[in-house]
């Protein structure tokens, strides 16, 4: 690969720590500055809208997304299941905690089994109709958007960030 892709390869993993890490958001904050401080009954709170989700469920969507991509990259043929990724099984305060936990252990994971390999930005994605590159830019994306929403959701509920 030439030396440009791994330039961009290594730009766009730093970029999805930026938006993932405590206290490094990209312009803005970071997923794990949003859910900080939170309490499972403030994290289970969804506004009234129908079909609005909480910041849990929109936690869980992303920890199953990226554990999604770790199978893949780690040879599985699981089909991801957008239904199952919005489920929160139980609301208590040690199953929210183990739910943000488990955020941060699948990232850490994704972005370990990403580094380890030599990244093409242009192959193909295991098992997927998107390139490497795209890929990651969506787990960017991804992290992005979804940060916004819990932003947003907290300062429905008057909790400061």
């Amino acid at each position: 690969m030439p030396k440009k892709k791994d330039a961009q390869a290594e730009w766009l993993l730093k970029a999805m720590e930026l938006a993932f890490q405590k206290k490094k958001g990209l312009w803005a904050h970071s997923m794990l500055d949003a859910v900080k401080g939170l309490t499972a009954e403030q994290a289970a709170w969804k506004p009234k809208k129908k079909g609005a989700h909480s910041i849990w469920e929109i936690v869980h969507h992303a920890t199953y997304w990226k554990d999604f991509l770790v199978q893949r990259l780690e040879g599985s043929t699981a089909q991801f299941s957008d239904e199952e990724s919005w489920v929160v099984p139980e609301t208590t305060e040690e199953a929210w905690t183990k739910a943000v936990a488990r955020l941060k252990r699948t990232h850490n994971k994704l972005m370990r089994r990403l580094r380890e390999k030599k990244l093409d930005l242009d192959k193909p994605f295991p098992g997927e109709k998107m390139t490497v590159g795209e890929a990651l830019f969506g787990v960017l994306a991804h992290d992005l958007y979804h940060t916004g929403q819990i932003v947003l959701l907290r300062q429905l509920q008057g909790i400061e960030l």
